[in-house]
Formats: C-alpha cells, sequence, structure tokens
C-alpha cells in the first residue's frame, strides 16, 4: 500500500463522515436511516479493501471477509427483527 492509497482511503473516509453528519440534519427518518447504513457499510468496505489488504489477498480470504460480512449483516437483521416486533 503506497502513501498515496492511504491518503485517498482516508479523504474518502472523510467525505463519508461528513455525508453521514449532513445526513442527521434531515427530516425523514427513514432517508436519514438509510444514508447512515450506507455511509457506514462503505467506511467498512473502505477499510477492509485498502487496510486489510483485502484487494490483494486470496481469493479465500475474500471469501471469509465476505462470509464475515454477512453473519453480522444477519445478527443484526435478527436483534433488530426482534426489537421491533416486541409490543
Amino acid at each position: 500500500m503506497t502513501n498515496r492509497t492511504a491518503v485517498l482511503c482516508w479523504l474518502g473516509l472523510l467525505a463519508l463522515l461528513a455525508v453521514t453528519l449532513l445526513a442527521g440534519a434531515l427530516d425523514s427518518s427513514a432517508l436519514r436511516y438509510s444514508l447512515h447504513f450506507l455511509c457506514a457499510a462503505a467506511m467498512a468496505a473502505l477499510v477492509m479493501l485498502v487496510f486489510m489488504r483485502l484487494y490483494t489477498s486470496s481469493p479465500l480470504l475474500r471469501l471469509v471477509a465476505v462470509g464475515g460480512v454477512m453473519w453480522i449483516a444477519l445478527l443484526i437483521l435478527l436483534t433488530l427483527a426482534d426489537t421491533l416486533t416486541r409490543s
């Protein structure tokens, strides 16, 4: 990883942070939460691809990383389903 790649990733993370902060001022809660989720997913993808060097790793390691992300997404989805369906 070169310094240029790290700086570009950092600038991308800062841009996504700015979008997240601006999304907090929106009146529509559905749009606001959707933007927050998309920015968080993009930030996580940037960190995984650049700083964890998944873009140059073996296909098996990429598959394991995708499996880990899907497992976390499933856990979050089940937690939200439990929380939202309680009366």
